[in-house]
């Protein structure tokens, strides 16, 4: 009896996980056929929380961590079943009887032609009412290798380009487009401001389901002057000079120069620009930097970004004609694996910076390497100091 029991059970558990698979095409009755996928009936009360295309429930807002320099990217929407405990939130992540998955973007700019899945957690907030959200943050020691950087003259301007994806399967329900723009006053973090930009719903992406993915790169640390070897791992001293190779690793790539580079430290708060010493760009699939360790600072990333051409040497962008990279622009960025820490090459010991301090990420750093603190204020104590005793 028992016996018959269990495989009742069972073909109960058998009979529902079936119930709402493709079978010749078709459904069954008790499921809607949703762009090719078999789903229950309730998977309409989710999708519908996504809108249509004449409304958009989706607001979105930016605002800077309490007391760092970190991002937090919110997206709101209202839910009217948020009382109803079978059919609240829109995904999976927010209730396991929901029928939608859901994915983050980055894209390299506003033509949303290249894009790579991120890998930022996304954190799903509910209030308890019926306003609900999706977050995730960006550290700032990820500014230059996620955010389109540029420079106004007093503050750098760090823009970025995102989309949540809503998916049934492998079939996309909604897009949704997000922009925002995070600007940091070059000689010191305290003063900050951030703002919101677009966000718009769309049913298909915009490259039309053919986007093109970054042409993938490494950055590593020449062993000898020739680079005849790479390493991944090296110990960097303040004042040093290094060089670096920068090399496309993307199937079909190899047969494009990099040009225009522009290489990075950073770490929390740090985002300063090297100066490119050298450079060897007539390779085929690599180039090589000299650049100096002007900075010190712990847990120490450097970041190439550079152009893809098909000429050496020049700026002229890639042959439209390119099966393998069709956008106007396509750039790629490589990254050294985190340095602990810059060290004295004296000492051989790891230069202490107060990384509570603002950060100055203009000017040329203190006399050890830190780019905190201020050689201004340092002239005026010095004034007083003199006048006290003039």
């Amino acid at each position: 009896m028992q016996i018959l029991s269990l495989l009742a059970i069972l073909c109960l558990l058998t009979t529902i996980k079936a119930a709402c698979e493709l079978v010749n095409g078709a459904c069954p009755s008790a499921c809607n056929l949703v762009q090719g996928e078999c789903v229950s009936l309730s998977c309409f009360d989710f999708t519908a929380k996504l809108g249509d295309s004449q409304t958009n429930p989706f607001k979105g807002t930016t605002a800077y961590v309490d007391g760092t320099v970190d991002l937090n990217i919110t997206i709101t929407y209202t839910d009217p079943k948020f009382t109803d405990t079978t059919l609240k939130g829109i995904t999976k992540e927010e209730n396991t009887e929901s029928c939608l998955s859901l994915k983050l973007y980055n894209y390299q700019d506003s033509s949303k032609l290249v894009r790579t899945q991120s890998s930022y957690k996304i954190n799903n907030i509910n209030d308890g009412s019926s306003t609900r959200a999706y977050q995730f943050t960006i550290p700032s020691k990820d500014f230059v290798k996620q955010l389109q950087i540029s420079d106004n003259g007093t503050s750098f301007i760090f823009h970025g380009y995102y989309s949540l994806d809503f998916s049934i399967g492998s079939s996309l329900q909604r897009v949704l487009y997000f922009d925002f723009l995070a600007g940091i006053e070059r000689t010191s973090t305290n003063n900050l401001d951030t703002s919101f930009g677009s966000l718009s719903s769309k049913v298909q992406l915009d490259c039309q389901g053919s986007c093109q993915t970054t042409a993938t790169s490494t950055l590593q640390f020449c062993a000898d002057k020739a680079c005849t070897q790479v390493t991944d791992k090296a110990d960097l001293y303040l004042n040093d000079e290094i060089w670096l190779k920068h090399t496309l690793t993307k199937s079909g790539t190899e047969v494009y120069y990099l040009t225009n580079p522009e290489i990075y430290f950073t770490g929390d708060k740090l985002f300063k620009k090297a100066t490119i010493q050298q450079s060897k760009l007539n390779q085929q699939g690599y180039s090589l930097y000299l650049i100096k360790v002007e900075i010190a600072w712990r847990s120490v990333t450097i970041v190439a970004k550079a152009t893809l051409s098909s000429t050496a040497g020049s700026t002229r962008i890639l042959d439209e004609q390119s099966r393998l990279l069709q956008q106007n622009s396509q750039q790629t960025q490589g990254l050294t694996s985190e340095v602990d820490c810059v060290k004295d090459k004296d000492s051989n010991e790891c230069i202490d910076c107060d990384e509570s301090l603002p950060v100055d990420n203009y000017n040329d750093p203190q006399e050890d390497g830190c780019p905190t603190g201020s050689n201004s204020y340092l002239i005026f104590l010095s004034m007083i100091l003199v006048a006290l005793f003039i």
